[in-house]
């Protein structure tokens, strides 16, 4: 595990809980710099960040929200059992969300900084705990696998194709793949 990845799991992260035009701007800039993409100069960041809250946020129903929930429950739900699982890992972790049980636990804001934890863990010494490991590995397969692709399908689907946003989605995409491979090579079912 490299620092390297840590570090484009951060721009991940930080891109998709971004609050503002700045917020985005630095997190898409550490971002195009993981997976060596330029965002170009002249950026409308003003721009992005309504696209991202049109997408995201809201006011009004969003086309792509980042909450597993809205993707594994039947009636698209927020806060339903995809919530209350990754709390159980955030808890297992050490970790909990800021004001649990008012934020949705899924975001999947929380469900990276719970990936750079657990890469973290996984690259600290040559010997992972097999909680660790196990941990790793249901997160990604059993979690983020339900949920994730339906989420970069829509992203990418209701993007402005070449901006900003779909370079972070495509990032996420890759990384995400690459995560997928590298259990299965490891850890087959």
């Amino acid at each position: 595990m490299t620092d390297a990845c840590i570090a484009s799991l951060e721009g991940l992260r930080d891109f998709f809980s971004a609050c503002n035009a700045i917020e985005l701007k630095d997190a898409a800039g550490r971002i195009g710099g993981s997976v060596d993409a330029a965002i170009l100069p002249g950026t409308d960041w003003t721009a992005v960040e309504y696209e991202f809250n049109r997408l995201f946020v809201g006011p009004a129903a969003v086309p792509a929200p980042p909450y597993a929930s809205a993707y594994c429950e039947s009636d698209r739900v927020l806060m339903g059992k995809a919530a209350l699982e990754a709390r159980e890992l955030y808890h297992r972790l050490g970790l909990a969300v800021p004001q649990e049980g008012v934020i949705p636990d899924d975001h999947l804001a929380y469900e990276l900084e719970a990936m750079i934890v657990l890469k973290s863990a996984l690259g600290a010494n040559s010997s992972p705990s097999p909680d660790t490991v196990a941990r790793h590995a249901w997160f990604v397969r059993e979690h983020l696998a339900r949920w994730l692709p339906h989420f970069i399908l829509a992203t990418r689907t209701h993007a402005s194709q070449g901006g900003v946003i779909a370079l972070a989605t495509d990032a996420l995409a890759a990384w995400f793949d690459n995560e997928l491979n590298t259990i299965a090579a490891s850890h087959p079912k």
